[in-house]
């Protein structure tokens, strides 16, 4: 039985790696029908991965609007946004939709679908004056915010080995805590 559509987004950020390996098994254990969505750097940054993705998904990774696709996904009980860059989260937070994936991630905050964040952050971008306006935004329209222990981090540090899958999760799915 589906726990429901999932959209994950993912982002040109190092934890991607782990997205098929780590985070695609859990989010199967849910239940979930999961529908993977990458910005385009993402996809140019990690083609391996995005491979990796389709093949555990069975479907491709999205990354364009279904006219250039040929199929519209179906809408989503819940969207991750993990990882999840500064672009990414910045622009969100500021309503820009000038890609695929911000125009789904404005759309379901629109539609008050269960939205959770995990930010893959450098402590330089973490600094920015933008940063921490731009996560409270989020907060106030009702996104989980994810922290993981090791952010923000020192850019090279292995911090994707303490990204926080399972809590990211378990925010969009409370009744698996």
């Amino acid at each position: 039985m589906s726990a429901g559509v999932l959209y994950l987004v993912v982002c040109a950020a190092g934890a991607t790696r782990q997205v098929p390996s780590r985070f695609l098994p859990l989010i199967a254990e849910r239940g979930w029908d999961v529908h993977v969505l990458a910005t385009e750097r993402a996809a140019s940054a990690f083609p391996v991965t995005m491979a990796e993705i389709a093949d555990v998904t069975g479907r491709p990774v999205r990354t364009e609007f279904h006219t250039a696709v040929g199929y519209s996904l179906p809408d989503p009980d819940a969207v991750i946004v993990a990882p999840a860059t500064y672009n990414t989260i910045t622009k969100w937070a500021l309503g820009i939709a000038d890609t695929y994936v911000l125009t789904r991630l404005i759309e379901q905050t629109g539609r008050g679908v269960p939205i959770a964040v995990g930010p893959y952050i450098n402590v330089a971008f973490a600094k920015h004056p933008t940063y921490d306006g731009s996560l409270e935004t989020l907060r106030r329209w009702g996104t989980q915010v994810v922290i993981g222990p090791d952010e923000p981090h020192q850019s090279g540090v292995g911090a994707a080995n303490t990204f926080p899958w399972i809590s990211l999760l378990d925010a969009v799915d409370p009744g698996e805590n």
